[in-house]
């Protein structure tokens, strides 16, 4: 049974006050057992000091010792006088030094052997605890006095002292105290009581409050009259509302938590250390339609199924497990599906492992959805296309009209002039140099069409890669000695990073070709000299980036969202086919590349490849 508070503080003072009362009375008892014994040490010593003087006058020699003694009618009578002494004095004998008695104030026990006793003075030498257990074990004590002729020892005077009466003393005294001792126990007991029913009613009112507080209830008041609680019942009421306030908060959190995970498309279930279901989403209930929350999974998920083996090896070995692959039954009977099982365990810094979170993907529809998206990408990326190769058709198809234009006025500017004066047209021709220099423009602007027909034709030409492990270092390795002459020159410093041990799953003359571009871009970025360089390093499982950065001049903030653009270049020589057939090359290998550059301190190009 657990007790209260209040309880626990009157038996906490009851207990403090009995301590201290019987520590105080133990005291007592000691202070008076320590003088009794030395009332009685103090008796036994003056006897033996009478009996010594008396015997010290009779005994003439050694030899005669014995007998001068036993026929000394005074010695006898200080030995019998001392029992009425004292009360505690039991007896008075003179020994020799083989402890056997001499003179005795019982007669009858002259002759006999005298077995020592412990001594009185000793006891009194020993503490407090010493002197009470010697009294408590009521047994005899001597006064020890020797007997000496000349320098030698030939007998001892030796009082028995017994602590019989001293005990009976001690007891006859504790009475009084065992009463007061009691009185204060209860008095202390009932004052407790009533001080902790005082005190700690407003620690009540707060416990309570506390308790309504875990269970649930919402805006808990507390109303202590008491002066001096006053400021911790403010205090408490604006916790409570403060802990409302989160609460509701952390409901809606939770609310919004469990919808959201609700309209996952990933299946999503907790399972309890246990094996009990604790959650399951939508899509987990039509992935395995027997789940349900609060039944434990074994009982609903057949032992071979892969989502319960995956849930019980993480539950057993407490770490996560996957990603692993399953064939299952699609959700609503649709066929099957291609599932991703994963599972996490859940802890708790205080409690362990409290679950496990089981995620189901389909990644036969993801496998889809990206086929979709990168259509969808090829597709913006041939819009770009088109848009390009129309504005580059149309330039020079409009120089070519203004040109053909001119050249038509002036082979026929004379024409007008004779018939309106009704004579015949003028025979002389207009100037060859102004005539051929519109047929030259007009041939540029063939040549550029031409041009710009070659490079979409070579851009659209459709491409059969030729797929082959390829080592990421050994590939640029390559690119560095084919452009390290041209960087020297320049003063361009060209280092690689990698390792031997990453490879990318490509079509080699592809991607060699596309590095080369950015590489050389580089070097034509850097004409005053800089550093090149080429990295690699895996991402993750499925991908590798290849990055080429240089310090050189930085692309424009307006030119970075064209750079990839068909016949888009910043350069007065250039094509603007290099970097849009990087762009072409990455697509086809389902992989992605990025640029970032800053004016004036140089540009990175990441490539991302698949894993080999």
């Amino acid at each position: 049974m657990r007790l209260s508070y209040q309880t626990r503080q009157a038996l906490g003072v009851t207990c403090i006050v009995a301590l201290t009362v019987i520590a105080l009375s133990l005291v007592y008892l000691a202070a008076q057992a320590h003088t009794l014994l030395a009332e009685s040490e103090l008796r036994g010593r003056m006897l033996a000091n009478a009996t010594y003087q008396r015997a010290f006058t009779l005994v003439r020699s050694r030899e005669t010792a014995a007998a001068d003694l036993q026929a000394d009618a005074g010695l006898r009578a200080i030995l019998l006088s001392a029992i009425g002494f004292a009360e505690n004095v039991t007896y008075a004998t003179i020994t020799d030094v083989d402890d056997k008695a001499l003179v005795h104030s019982s007669p009858t026990l002259e002759g006999t052997l005298v077995p020592p006793q412990a001594s009185l003075e000793q006891l009194l030498a020993g503490g407090p605890y010493t002197q009470l257990r010697g009294v408590w074990e009521q047994r005899n004590y001597e006064v020890t006095q020797p007997l000496l002729l000349g320098d030698e020892r030939f007998g001892s005077i030796r009082i028995g002292v017994s602590t019989v009466l001293i005990w009976a003393g001690l007891k006859q005294a504790l009475k009084p105290i065992a009463a007061v001792a009691a009185a204060a126990i209860v008095l202390a007991t009932a004052v407790s009581w009533l001080m902790a029913r005082r005190f700690l009613r407003p620690i009540h009112v707060l416990q309570s409050g506390i308790a309504r507080l875990g269970q649930g209830e919402e805006d808990v008041r507390l109303d202590l009259p008491d002066e001096d609680f006053k400021d911790l019942g403010t205090s408490f009421n604006a916790l409570s509302q403060s802990v409302s306030t989160i609460r509701s908060q952390l409901v809606e959190q939770a609310r919004r938590a469990e919808s959201v995970v609700e309209r996952l498309e990933d299946a999503v279930a907790i399972v309890g250390p246990h094996g009990e279901v604790v959650f399951a989403n939508a899509a987990m209930k039509a992935l395995l339609p027997a789940i349900e929350p609060g039944q434990a999974l074994a009982a609903t998920v057949a032992a071979s199924h892969p989502c319960r083996q995956i849930v019980e090896q993480a539950l057993s070995l407490r770490a996560s497990r996957g990603p692993e692959m399953a064939d299952l039954p699609a959700a609503h009977g649709e066929g099957r599906s291609q599932q991703q099982l994963m599972a996490h365990p859940i802890a708790d810094p205080a409690r362990g492992l409290v679950g496990v979170m089981l995620v189901a993907r389909n990644v036969g529809a993801l496998s889809q959805l990206q086929t979709m998206l990168r259509y969808s990408r090829k597709l913006a990326s041939l819009n770009r296309l088109l848009a390009g190769v129309a504005h580059e058709v149309k330039n020079p198809l409009n120089a070519m009209t203004i040109h053909l234009e001119l050249l038509r006025q002036k082979l026929g500017r004379r024409a007008p002039i004779a018939v309106a004066a009704g004579g015949a047209p003028p025979t002389e021709p207009a100037p060859t140099e102004a005539l051929m220099s519109h047929v030259s423009i007009i041939g540029d602007e063939i040549r550029r069409l031409d041009h710009v027909v070659q490079g979409f034709l070579r851009f659209s030409r459709p491409e059969e890669l030729q797929l082959e492990p390829v080592g990421v270092l050994a590939l640029l390795q390559d690119i560095v000695d084919v452009v390290r002459p041209q960087a020297g020159q320049q003063g361009i410093d060209v280092e690689v990073e990698g390792t031997d041990a990453v490879a990318v799953q490509v079509d080699r003359a592809m991607v060699r070709q596309a590095l080369l571009n950015l590489a050389l871009n580089a070097i034509d970025a850097m004409p005053a000299g800089g550093r090149l360089s080429l990295r690699a390093r895996p991402v993750d499982e499925q991908q590798v980036q290849i990055e080429i950065a240089d310090t050189g001049v930085g692309i424009k903030p307006e030119h970075l969202g064209r750079i990839f653009d068909l016949y888009f270049t910043t350069r007065e020589q250039g094509s603007g086919i290099g970097l849009s057939m990087v762009y072409r090359t990455v697509q086809l290998h389902d992989g992605t590349i990025e640029v970032e550059s800053t004016p004036g301190r140089g540009s990175t190009f990441r490539m991302r490849l698949p894993h080999a």
